[in-house]
């Protein structure tokens, strides 16, 4: 399960998916706090791994 790198919250969106290379990329959003990020998977080593992309939204 992902989860939101920005709140910790498993409450999360498919935006998008698309290849690049080797990996398999695909852009959340939280649905709880509004971050951006993507996840970055490659099945014929099983490396992963997340970058935020986005700012999220403030709260005032």
């Amino acid at each position: 399960m992902i989860k939101c790198p920005y709140c910790g919250s498993d409450d999360v969106e498919v935006v998008k998916t698309w290849k690049m290379r080797n990996y398999t990329v695909t852009h959340y959003k939280c649905r709880a706090c509004g971050g951006t990020f993507n996840h970055y998977s490659d099945a014929s080593t099983g490396k992963e791994f997340i970058l935020r992309s986005g700012r999220r939204a403030v709260k005032h």
